[in-house]
Formats: structure tokens, C-alpha cells, sequence
């Protein structure tokens, strides 16, 4: 994806227009939203993303000089309130296995969150149908896209210690998309996507998620994703898989991007990692 560019839109809004439209290159040449951070401020006038199939429709406007009508609507809000969804299983009294995904997302985000919610679920229910052993906190986390104000919040308030932690197992973005050739899909998953792994989770991937088409990331100093506020809160033993796709943060993120027969992979391998956990408990990290 076309970083944007701040500088560039504050020496623009300094010229006192009534909008700026802009383009953000990206595969699906559509329409692409960013994340911001809690502390970013509200651009000074409105900023209006353009898809990039359109530019040249717009390049005619300005070229012929016509005017351009623009209606926006819509405010800004402080402190809004969200809702993150937290279920518990197992036995409440050991070591916990927190499972986590984002449920938020720009557009559609069919494919963005559709497999993660799906693979959370799925855990879910084979953990609560097969009775698993252990603390099983489930977490779907709000408001990914301003600063991962979910996961902030709920490891600031409901989340175990680290030190009553036994692992943390999270779906991520974009984990189970299809590849795309042209205007072909094929069974072939995105290629950037990552597993993102603690040190002393390797051993336990090799074992169980070794079938996952994804590059590796061993997180000594950072983690990505919601991962990053787990790595940075002191967790020892996390695993998860994250990545992005062709239509990432745009509205053509649709029920094309995913299936079945995508998912069940990633499903399958996870539910072997964390029975694993469950059974071995702390060996599971040796």
C-alpha cells in the first residue's frame, strides 16, 4: 500500500480549501482506509479518499476546470463507547489461555475478519464440546482501528497477569485469504501473512502449524498486530497468524476473498496447537 503522507495533507489543508480528495494506491485499486492512533488529531477540513479506479474522472474535472460538489456527512466523537465480547470456559482456577481477535473493521472486512472471528469460534466450540482442561478466556477485542482501544482496554482491565498466563493464542487480520492471478482466485493463501510466534512457542509450531503457508516472525523485540500489546505487556507464550490482502481496508474486501476450503486448514491447526497446550500446560513451552 501508497503510504500517506501527513506533511503533504497539512501543506495542502494550509491553503484553506474546502476538501482535499486523494488517491491511496493499493492492489485493489478502491477506495483504502487507515488506521490512526488514539492521539492523532482530525484533519483541519474534510479529507476524502478516492478510489483509484476514478482518478482519471477526477483528472478531467480538474483539467477542464469544472466545479466538483462534495456532500459529507457525518461528526467526530471523544470517549465513545464500544464493547469488547469476553466468555470464559474450563476451569477458573489455573494458569489461563487467552484467545483473542479483533471483531472491527474498515468496510465490509470480509476476508480482514471474517476467518479470524471464524477460527475463534470454531475453537470455542470444540474447546467447550470436547471439555477441554484449562482457563479458557475467549476475547473479541472493538476499535482495532483507533490504536487497538479494545485490546488496550482489556488488558488494562480483565486480562490474567502475565505471570497467571499460560499462553495467548490470536487471529489476526486477513489469516485465511485467497490468492488471487488476474481475476482468478486460487486455493493458494495470500502470501503476506505472517505466524507470529514468541521464542518459546517454535517448538510447538513446528509441530502443529508447520502445514501454514506463512513466513515465520519469532518476536524477540516486537510482535505485529493486536500481538504487539501482548508482546510489550510482558506475555511469554503467544502464537498467532496475521496478514493482509488484495483488498485490505477497502469496500472490495467482499465474500470473494475466502471460503471453506481456506479456512478449515488454519482452523484445524490451531485447535491441534492449543489441545496440545491444554494437555502439556507448561511443557508445551520447553
Amino acid at each position: 500500500m501508497t503510504p500517506i503522507s501527513a506533511p503533504a495533507i497539512a501543506q495542502a489543508a494550509a491553503r484553506g480549501p474546502a476538501a482535499i480528495l486523494l488517491t491511496i494506491g493499493n492492489p485493489a485499486d478502491d477506495r483504502f482506509a487507515y488506521n490512526v492512533t488514539q492521539e492523532d488529531k482530525p484533519w483541519p477540513v474534510p479529507v476524502i479518499v478516492v478510489a483509484g479506479k476514478d482518478r482519471t474522472a477526477f483528472a478531467r474535472a480538474v483539467a477542464s476546470g469544472a466545479d466538483i460538489t462534495l456532500d459529507v456527512t457525518g461528526h467526530y466523537e471523544a470517549n465513545v463507547t464500544g464493547r469488547n465480547v469476553v466468555a470464559r470456559l474450563g476451569d477458573a482456577s489455573g494458569p489461563a489461555i487467552v484467545v483473542s481477535t479483533p471483531l472491527t473493521g474498515w468496510y465490509g472486512c470480509v476476508c480482514e475478519r471474517g476467518p479470524g472471528i471464524a477460527n475463534f469460534l470454531a475453537l470455542a466450540r470444540t474447546v467447550a464440546a470436547e471439555k477441554w482442561a484449562g482457563n479458557f478466556i475467549f476475547v473479541a477485542t472493538v476499535g482495532h482501528e483507533i490504536g487497538h482501544g479494545g485490546m488496550e482496554l482489556f488488558l488494562r482491565h480483565g486480562a490474567p497477569p502475565p505471570g497467571d498466563t499460560l499462553a495467548w493464542v490470536h487471529f489476526g487480520s486477513s489469516n485465511a485469504c485467497y490468492a488471487f492471478a488476474g481475476d482468478s482466485r486460487t486455493v493458494r493463501p495470500d502470501g503476506e501473512r505472517a505466524l507470529v510466534l514468541s521464542p518459546s512457542a517454535v517448538t510447538l509450531a513446528g509441530e502443529t502449524l508447520a502445514g501454514i503457508d506463512a513466513r515465520r516472525m519469532v518476536a524477540e523485540q516486537q510482535a505485529i498486530g493486536e500481538l504487539r500489546d501482548v508482546h510489550a505487556a510482558g506475555y511469554p507464550n503467544f502464537l498467532g497468524l496475521a496478514g493482509r490482502h488484495r483488498s485490505f481496508h477497502t469496500p472490495a474486501d467482499d465474500l470473494a476473498e475466502t471460503g471453506p476450503d481456506i479456512l478449515e486448514p488454519v482452523a484445524s491447526a490451531f485447535v491441534d496447537a492449543v489441545r496440545k497446550i491444554s494437555e502439556r500446560g507448561e511443557r508445551a513451552f520447553r
